[in-house]
């Protein structure tokens, strides 16, 4: 990366856990995809609740690439079981990250058409 991981932590305490769970899964986004700019990670608790193992904190990622920045986001969404472990929060957000990354590599290699393409092809 150009520029050095930038982590915050709101309204949740720091951790090395969590610190190095982030580096690892940065890390392994780098072997993915070998040219990520920067990238940026916020873990915030979104309220204090009263009842154990019911409050999970929201990670948002920000991937800085050539020519576009991928934005994720694993907030708690209603009527699914989201994950309660701060953890696995932070490896279902990157395993979000990488498939976008995976459809950004697609399109800069041109494995899918963009749809000016077809239309261009429609009108031959």
């Amino acid at each position: 990366m150009d520029i050095p991981l930038e982590l915050a932590f709101h309204n949740v305490a720091p951790s090395d856990g969590l610190t190095q769970s982030v580096k690892r899964e940065v890390a392994r986004l780098e072997r993915f995809f070998d040219h990520i700019i920067g990238c940026r990670v916020v873990i915030e608790m979104p309220h204090k609740s009263h009842r154990a193992g019911s409050n999970a904190p929201d990670v948002h990622v920000v991937l800085r690439v050539p020519g576009r920045e991928i934005v994720v986001s694993r907030e708690l969404a209603r009527g699914e079981k989201p994950a309660t472990n701060a953890y696995a929060v932070i490896k279902e957000t990157f395993a979000a990250a990488q498939q976008q990354l995976k459809n950004y590599r697609r399109l800069r290699r041109g494995e899918v058409k963009s749809k000016n393409s077809e239309r261009g092809a429609a009108a031959l």
